[in-house]
């Protein structure tokens, strides 16, 4: 899915997929069909490592906004 949701709405997508592999290393890029916009979106390219815990950032829908410390109120 090309659009942030808490769940899956709206039409599947077709994609394709193609990459390669050199020894352990696979790096892949995804061309996606985006039916609702009309256009071709292109992800990656990405590498990923045989046996490497990948960094993935958080959710991002999932993120907290950070709350800004508000200025300091009397008797508190």
């Amino acid at each position: 899915m090309l659009r942030a949701y808490p769940i899956m709405i709206g039409p599947e997508l077709p994609a394709q997929f193609s990459g390669r592999v050199s020894g352990r290393i696979l790096t892949m890029a995804i061309a996606v069909n985006d039916t609702v916009e009309k256009k071709v979106v292109a992800l990656g390219p990405i590498t990923v490592v045989y046996s490497r815990t990948p960094n993935m950032g958080p959710c991002p829908i999932c993120v907290t906004p950070r709350r800004i410390p508000s200025l300091s109120r009397p008797g508190t």
